[in-house]
Parts: structure tokens; C-alpha cells; sequence
């Protein structure tokens, strides 16, 4: 055969096999990343890469290890519904999760949608768990960022933003947060309550929102951050409450009053400050060695008035009504309760009286010694009774003319493990649920315990007794539970945040957090219309 006939063969067959290899290992659809698709609990340890969708809640539990490779996005199915509020959060409880990127390849925990929100999916929540590391990763868009409990998880060169509530947020805990580029989360940037211990903030920046860091119950190093954006001179980069020790050094302020940026706001508190920068230069900004980079620009600070995320549901479903909203100007609370009349808010240092029909109201004074931070309230019809969370006790008192007389005070059961945030009585016993919700204490008043009640639910939120049946918030729903636990009847929730509840002989009564920041009215009545319909 002629050798230029041979040369012209090979030549085609060499461009058909290019051609097969470029279609069959380069253009095919087979070489396009399949998305992978997670939700529920992890039975054996995994490792993720590329892209994560995470439609239903992830739970990692003790003796699994998870993985998340430098670059992968974990992106959350979003709820913006009410009445179909379920929404995905992600959970180490006892588990253990290695979150380490790079700086070129951070790793995204956000929303699954175009057009995301804050408060999208749930957050990461982290339960004692001690190895668990988040280095280089991007939270964004949850309802809280990164929380941890009992937990000793260090959160380092991260980015935190655009979260309803607080962006970190801890209790009892010891973690190191640094270099981490925190902004425009609603309630702080920073949040340490109940107990935290050797706590250390160090170099981060503060970018701008509503409230840094604040400190309650805990002992905590700040230093060498900058603090700077915010929208008011005349709040406190840094606040100290409760019985915190705090040692604040060598930060850099900008845009903050000099006798206004650390703050201690109870004489119990020990605040120790030294060689801050308020403007003279002294204290360089911390230098990051990751860029802020960003898909989608949320363009509002969670809190702010163009946030678009649903704090108050429709006045009327199938299941309840809102009666009345009332309360403009008091805020939200902890503990609250119906009684003689009247709706009474128990704070720190003070106690409201508020007539549910015309909202005339006085203030008694309480001494923060003995009542220092109230979780739920109760009256008996003789005492009111109180759970203080910072104290760790359960107080007994009466309202006087003018303020308020402590009778007697006894430990909360299993204080050791810290509190939760209810308290009520069926006029006989008190009933208090313990830190992990899944039981309730029925006690004798004296503190003794009379039994010990397993709980079907998880007792997150507050509860109050009806003379038939216990009620509680949890995620979208009120619940009625029986004594036994047996929950009788559900029906949708009014409002989001539900912080107190009460029983007026006819309605219910709630309070919201709805925004933590705005000044609306958070106590809503509430006619149940059905509650048996839901199940």
C-alpha cells in the first residue's frame, strides 16, 4: 500500500479516537459531579466532598467522626413557611466533625436556594463534643450560626454572618475563637451564657451589626480584636453581666464612646480592662489571611427593618386565634405568668405588673442577689415561684406594696448540668424540666423530689398548667402534654421565639421574642380553635 494512503489512515484513525476520548471522558454527562444528598443520623464515620444537600436535619453521634474536605458546600433546604416549619439544622451530639478548609477553599454551611434569607435552616449546634474543629469554613443565613454546649470546639479563620440570632453562641463551654470576620448577625456577633470557663476571643474582627460580644455567667479572655462598623456610638462593643469574669486587653475600638465600649452592666460582675485602642493607634487591626468572599449579598442586618424573614404568623388558622397583642414597649422576657388579674414580667432587677385590658402597669424593684436571671414563673395562688437561671436555684416571693419579698429558695434538681427555662405549678407540686428536656421534675415545695416524668417531647420552651393539661411551645407548634407526658393536642404557633407562657382561666397567653431588637408588642392571647386536628 502506498505509504502516504497509509499515513492518511492513521491520521483518521488518530482524530476518531481524540474525538471518542474528548466526548466519552471530557463532554460526557458522566464526568459532572452527581449531587449528593444527606439528612437524619450518621451510623458510621463519614467524609464529604463537593456538594452536600441537606434535607433533613443532620445529626452526628457519639463514636461517628464526619469529615468535610477543603471546598464542599453543605447547603440546607430552606423553610419559609409556617405551618410547615420544618427546618434543617445540623447536630454534633457526642460525634465529632472535622470542618477544615483553606484559605483558597473554605467550606460553605448556607441556604439551597437562589434567593436566600437568614433563618433559612437551623444552624450548627454542638453538644458535647470536645475533637470537633471549624477551621476555614462560611456560615451564613441560619437562624443561629454556631452554638456550642458543654463543648470544647475551637471556631478559627471562619466567617459568621447574616444570622437571626447570635452568630457564635455558648454554654457551659471552653473554646478558642479567633481570626474569625464576623458581621450583621440580629442579636450579637458573640454570645457566651451560663457557665462558659476559660474562654478566649482572640483577633477577631467585629465588621459591623447590632451588638458584638456580649458576656453573662463566664469567665473570658478578649484580646486583640477590632471592633468597628457598628451603627451607634452610644452602645457597648462589649458587655458584662451576670456573674462574669472578664479580662478585655488590648483590643482596637472604632466608633465606639471611650467610657461606653466595655460595659459592666452588674455590680457583681469582675471586668478587668487595659491597653484598648479607642483611636490612638496603639493596636493594630488583625490580619486575615482569607478574602470575604460571597455568592449572595443579604443587603440588611437581621433586625434592621427590611428584614424579610416571618417573626409573626397570620392572626387566625384552622387551629387558633389571636385574640388581643398587647405589651408595646416591654420587650421579651423569660418568665411571665398570669395572676390575680394582671400579667406579670419578671426580669433582672425588676418586676412589671401589666393590666391585660388597658395596660396601666407598675414596676416593683428585685433585689439581683436573690434574683439574678428568672427563667419561668409561676403563682401557686399565695407565692409566686421563679427558676433563676443564673442562680441555679428555684425562689419563692411575694409582691408588696412596692417591691418584692424573697421567702425561701432551694437548688434546682441536677444544677450541676445547669438550667432550662420554665417553671410551673398545678397549685399543689412545681414542675421544672430538666437541661435536656426529656424529663420533668414534679416537686414537693420544699424542692424534694415527688417523681421523675419521662417526656415524649423535648421540653425546649416554656410550660404552664391550664388545670388539665400542661402547655409548650416547640419549633412551629403549641402542645398540650398530660402529667404523664402524653401529648394531647397541638396546634400552629403565633409568633416566633416563644420566651413565656401563661394560662388565664380562659385563653393562653405567650411571650415572644418575634425580633429581640424591635419594640413591638410580644404578649399575644390565644384562643385555641382545635387542637386535635394536627395529628
Amino acid at each position: 500500500m502506498d505509504s502516504r494512503k497509509v499515513l492518511a489512515i492513521l491520521l483518521i484513525v488518530a482524530i476518531i479516537g481524540s474525538s471518542f476520548f474528548v466526548y466519552f471522558y471530557i463532554l460526557t454527562p458522566d464526568t459532572v459531579e452527581e449531587p449528593v444528598f444527606k439528612g437524619g443520623t450518621l451510623t458510621q464515620d463519614e467524609t464529604w466532598s463537593g456538594s452536600i444537600f441537606v434535607n433533613a436535619s443532620i445529626v452526628v453521634p457519639t463514636g461517628v467522626t464526619l469529615t468535610i474536605n477543603p471546598g464542599t458546600r453543605v447547603m440546607f433546604a430552606p423553610c419559609q413557611d409556617y405551618k410547615n416549619q420544618t427546618t434543617v439544622g445540623f447536630a454534633v451530639v457526642g460525634g465529632t466533625v472535622i470542618a477544615v478548609g483553606t484559605p483558597e477553599q473554605q467550606i460553605w454551611f448556607t441556604s439551597d436556594t437562589d434567593t436566600p434569607i437568614n433563618g433559612d435552616w437551623g444552624g450548627i449546634e454542638l453538644y458535647n463534643t470536645n475533637a470537633s474543629v471549624f477551621k476555614y469554613v462560611i456560615v451564613e443565613f441560619s437562624s443561629l450560626g454556631i452554638s456550642q454546649f458543654d463543648s470544647k470546639v475551637n471556631i478559627s479563620h471562619s466567617i459568621v454572618r447574616w444570622v437571626n440570632a447570635e452568630g457564635i453562641y455558648m454554654e457551659r463551654s471552653s473554646p478558642v475563637i479567633e481570626y474569625n470576620l464576623l458581621y450583621e448577625n440580629g442579636y450579637h456577633e458573640i454570645a457566651l451564657e451560663q457557665y462558659n470557663y476559660d474562654v478566649e476571643i482572640r483577633n477577631n474582627i467585629f465588621a459591623g451589626g447590632h451588638v458584638p460580644l456580649i458576656i453573662f455567667d463566664s469567665s473570658v479572655t478578649v484580646e486583640g480584636n477590632y471592633f468597628h462598623n457598628y451603627n451607634t456610638s452610644t452602645s457597648p462593643a462589649v458587655s458584662v453581666a451576670g456573674t462574669a469574669e472578664a479580662n478585655v486587653t488590648g483590643n482596637k475600638f472604632s466608633g465606639f464612646n471611650n467610657d461606653t465600649a466595655i460595659l459592666k452592666l452588674m455590680s457583681m460582675c469582675t471586668l478587668v480592662m487595659a491597653n484598648n485602642d479607642f483611636g490612638n493607634g496603639s493596636i493594630p487591626i488583625p490580619i486575615l489571611d482569607f478574602n470575604d468572599i460571597k455568592n449572595h449579598d443579604l443587603g440588611y442586618t437581621p433586625g434592621d427593618l427590611e428584614d424579610q424573614y416571618m417573626y409573626v404568623y397570620p392572626t387566625q388558622d384552622e387551629t387558633r386565634r389571636v385574640v388581643q397583642r398587647i405589651g408595646l414597649g416591654f420587650g421579651f422576657g423569660w418568665a411571665f405568668e398570669y395572676a390575680n388579674g394582671y400579667l406579670w414580667k419578671l426580669g433582672s432587677g425588676e418586676l412589671v405588673r401589666i393590666d391585660p385590658t388597658t395596660g396601666a402597669n407598675t414596676t416593683f424593684s428585685v433585689d439581683t442577689s436573690k434574683i439574678l436571671g428568672p427563667r419561668g414563673l409561676c403563682y401557686d395562688g399565695e407565692y409566686f415561684w421563679t427558676q433563676d437561671h443564673s442562680l441555679l436555684k428555684i425562689v419563692k416571693f411575694k409582691v408588696n406594696a412596692t417591691d418584692v419579698t424573697i421567702y425561701d429558695s432551694f437548688d434546682i434538681p441536677e444544677n450541676e448540668t445547669g438550667a432550662r427555662q420554665s417553671l410551673s405549678t398545678d397549685g399543689t407540686y412545681l414542675y421544672v424540666p430538666n437541661r435536656n428536656g426529656n424529663k420533668m421534675f414534679e416537686l414537693f415545695k420544699n424542692g424534694t423530689i415527688h417523681r421523675e416524668i419521662a417526656m415524649p417531647l423535648d421540653l425546649v420552651g416554656p410550660i404552664t398548667w391550664n388545670g388539665t393539661h400542661f402547655w409548650t411551645g416547640n419549633g412551629n407548634h403549641l402542645f398540650a402534654f398530660t402529667k404523664d407526658g402524653t401529648v394531647a393536642g397541638k396546634v400552629y404557633d403565633v409568633a416566633r421565639g416563644i420566651s413565656g407562657i401563661t394560662w388565664d382561666g380562659t385563653y393562653l397567653w405567650g411571650l415572644y421574642k418575634t425580633c429581640e431588637l424591635w419594640n413591638d408588642a410580644k404578649m399575644f392571647q390565644i384562643e385555641i380553635l382545635d387542637d386535635s386536628s394536627l395529628f
